[in-house]
C-alpha cells in the first residue's frame, strides 16, 4: 500500500505543526511515515518544507531552526540514512557558526550527535574526526555547563587511541579529562579511577614509569575512599601497578602489589576462578622473569587454592597435586634444585594426607625428592627416599621380581658414586652384572659402562679396558657394529689405550672408526668426548698436523664451555 505523498502546500496547510522546541509531533509522524517505506526522496522534500516554514517563521539563526534540523536528522539516522542525517546536522551547524556570538557548547553538542551518527554505522575514523571537532568547539565555549560533555568527548577519544594503541596521544586526552574533573572539584568519583587507569597504561606503554606510579597511586587513594579497601575496582588497580612494576624489573614490588590484589579477590564472592587464573598469571610471569623464587611462592599460592576449593573430590586433588609435581619438573630444568624439591616435599605430603602413607604416587614423588637431593649433594637423605620408594613399590606390587631389585641397585650405586663411594657402588654394579648374567638388558650396559669409568679413573687399566670391551660386545650382539653407541665404545677404548701410553693404536685401531663413521661423536658433551678430542689435538700436534690438531682442540674448548657452565645431573 502506498503512502500519499504530501506536498508542500499540504504540509502549509496543516495547522497543527507549529515550530517550537518541543512541538514537531506531526511532522515527526510523517517523516516516520515516508521513511518506513523508504520514501527518502519525498521524506527530504517535507524536510526542508518544514525548514523553510520555520526559516519564513523566525530569523535564519535561531537556534530553534537548529534544533529542528538536529530532530530530522535523528529521524533519518534511525531509518540508516546516515549520509542525509549529516547533511541536515552540518545545515545546522552552518547556522550556529555564522552567528555574531557562536554558541560553542551548542556547536560541540551538534558534533557529537554527528560523530556518534557514524560510529553508529561502525565509521569510526569519521566519527573521531567530529568527535575532534566537538572538544575544539567546547574548549572555545565559556562557563562550565559544558565540562561533563567535554570529559565525555576527552576520554571517548583516549579510549579510541588507546585501543589502537597510541598511547601518546591517548594519555594526552585523558589527562586533559583528569584536569578538567580537577577543575570542577569532583575528583573523588568513579571514572576518575578508570580514566588515572587508563593514563598509566598509556605512560607505562611509553616508558614514562615515574608519572605512570604518580597516578595509579593517586588512583589508589581514590578507589579506596570512593569504592572502599575491599573493592574489586581497588584490585584493578593493583593490577595496574603490578604490570608497571614487571615492566620496570622491579619484582619485589610487583610482588607486594600482588599479595594486595589477590587478598582484594579472596574477600569477593565469586572470584575464585579469576582469582586462581590471576595466581597463575603471576606466577607464569615470574617465571619467564627468571625469578623463579618469587614464581615458586605463587605456584605454591595456586596449589593452596586450587586442593583447598577442591578439598572434597579425591580425582581433582590427585589431577592438581600430578600438576603441581610438573612445576617441580619445571624448576628442575631450570636448574633450580632446592625450589624443585620444595615442590616435590609439598606434594608428597599433601599425597599421603589424603590417599595415605603408602601409595604408588607417593613412591613416584619420593624417586624425584632423591633425584633433587642427589644434586644438592644430601646423598643420606636421597638415599633414604629412594629406598622408601622401593620399599612401597614392592609392597604393593604384584611381586617382587629381579628388575625391581636391579633398578633400586642401579639407582644405590648412582647415589654412592655421587657420594664418592666407589667401592660399594662397584660392589652393586658387580651385583647387577650377576643378575643379569643370563640376559641382555640396559641393566648391564650401564653396569659396564660406570664400571669402566670407576676402573679408568682408578688407573686401573687392564679393568677398565676389560669392562670397555664389555660394553662393546653388549651393543655389538644386540644392536650392531654401526649402532652409534656401539661407535662410542671406540672412544672410550681408545681413552684408555692412549692413557696406557699407547698413542698410535688408540688413534689407528680405536679413534678411527668413529672418525670415519661418526665424526659427530667428537661433539658430544661429555667427558669421554672431552678426553677423545683432547688426545687427539695432542697426537697431530706431535705430528704436525696443525689443521686436524686444532679441529679437535676446537672441540674440546667447546664441550669444556658447556661442561663448567652445566650443573651435572644423575
Amino acid at each position: 500500500m502506498l503512502l500519499p505523498f504530501f506536498s508542500s502546500a499540504q504540509v502549509a496547510e496543516n495547522d497543527s505543526i507549529k515550530i517550537k522546541e518541543h512541538d514537531v509531533s506531526e511532522i515527526q509522524y510523517t517523516l516516520d511515515s515516508l521513511l518506513s517505506y523508504n520514501y527518502h526522496i519525498e521524506a527530504q522534500q517535507v524536510a526542508d518544507s518544514v525548514i523553510q516554514i520555520a526559516k519564513d517563521t523566525y530569523s535564519n539563526t535561531d537556534e530553534r531552526i537548529v534544533l529542528l534540523h538536529k530532530r530530522i536528522a535523528e529521524k533519518f539516522a534511525d531509518r540508516g540514512f546516515s549520509n542525509i542525517a549529516s547533511q541536515y546536522i552540518q545545515q545546522g551547524l552552518s547556522i550556529l557558526r555564522s552567528q555574531p556570538s557562536p554558541n560553542y557548547a551548542f556547536i560541540g553538542d551538534m558534533y557529537i550527535y554527528l560523530a556518534q551518527i557514524f560510529r553508529h554505522h561502525q565509521l569510526s575514523n569519521i566519527a573521531i574526526n567530529y568527535y575532534e571537532q566537538a572538544a575544539e568547539s567546547y574548549e572555545q565555549s565559556e562557563g562550565t555547563n559544558h565540562y561533563y560533555n567535554l570529559i565525555n568527548v576527552y576520554m571517548t577519544l583516549g579510549t579510541f587511541h588507546f585501543e589502537v594503541k597510541n598511547f601518546g596521544t591517548s594519555s594526552s586526552y585523558y589527562t586533559k579529562a583528569s584536569n578538567i574533573i580537577a577543575k570542577m572539584d569532583t575528583e573523588y568519583r568513579a571514572d576518575m579511577v578508570e580514566i588515572l587507569n587508563r593514563i598509566a597504561v598509556a605512560q607505562t606503554a611509553t616508558g614514562s614509569f615515574k608519572k605512570a606510579q604518580q597516578n595509579l597511586l593517586r588512583s589508589e587513594m581514590i578507589a579506596k575512599k570512593v569504592f572502599g579497601k575491599n573493592a574489586l575496582e581497588l584490585e584493578n588497580v593493583y593490577e595496574q601497578l603490578i604490570d608497571m612494576y614487571i615492566q620496570k624489573s622491579e619484582f619485589d614490588s610487583a610482588d607486594i602489589y600482588a599479595v594486595k590484589a589477590v587478598k582484594i579477590l579472596k574477600g569477593n564472592i565469586g572470584t575464585t576462578e579469576r582469582r586462581q587464573k590471576y595466581e597463575r598469571f603471576l606466577a607464569d610471569t615470574f617465571f619467564g622473569n627468571r625469578e623463579y623464587s618469587l614464581a615458586c611462592k605463587w605456584y605454591d599460592v595456586l596449589y593452596d587454592d586450587a586442593y583447598i576449593t577442591n578439598q572434597n573430590s579425591l580425582e581433582e586433588i590427585a589431577t592438581i597435586t600430578d600438576w603441581y609435581i610438573t612445576i617441580g619438573e619445571k624448576m628442575e630444568r631450570v636448574k633450580q634444585d632446592s625450589l624443585a624439591n620444595n615442590v616435590y616435599e609439598k606434594a608428597l605430603s599433601v599425597n599421603q594426607k589424603y590417599f595415605g602413607e603408602e601409595n604408588l604416587k607417593a613412591a613416584s614423588i619420593m624417586h624425584k625428592i632423591s633425584r633433587t637431593q642427589t644434586k644438592l649433594n644430601y646423598f643420606e637423605q636421597a638415599e633414604i627416599y629412594t629406598n622408601k620408594a622401593y620399599a612401597i613399590e614392592w609392597d604393593l606390587g604384584t611381586e617382587k621380581d629381579s628388575t625391581q631389585f636391579i633398578v633400586q641397585q642401579i639407582d644405590l650405586a648412582g647415589l654412592l658414586l655421587m657420594k664418592g663411594d666407589t667401592t660399594d657402588a662397584e660392589d652393586l654394579y658387580h651385583k647387577v652384572l650377576e643378575l643379569e648374567d643370563d640376559r641382555e638388558s640396559r641393566w648391564k650396559a650401564i653396569a659396564f659402562n660406570n664400571l669402566t669409568m670407576i676402573h679408568l679413573s682408578a688407573l686401573k687399566y687392564d679393568s677398565a679396558n676389560y669392562f670397555a670391551e664389555q660394553l662393546l660386545v653388549y651393543y655389538s650382539t644386540n644392536y650392531g657394529r654401526d649402532y652409534i653407541k656401539t661407535l662410542g665404545c671406540y672412544l672410550l677404548l681408545g681413552n684408555i689405550a692412549f692413557a696406557q701410553g699407547m698413542e698410535q693404536e688408540a688413534v689407528e685401531k680405536y679413534y678411527s672408526k668413529p672418525i670415519r663413521l661418526a665424526p659427530q661423536l667428537f661433539s658430544k658433551k661429555n667427558e669421554v668426548a672431552l678426553l677423545a678430542n683432547l688426545n687427539l689435538s695432542r697426537y697431530y700436534a706431535e705430528l704436525n698436523k696443525e689443521d686436524l690438531s686444532r679441529r679437535y682442540d676446537s672441540y674440546a674448548r667447546e664441550i669444556q664451555v658447556y661442561l663448567s657452565s652445566k650443573e651435572n645431573y644423575p
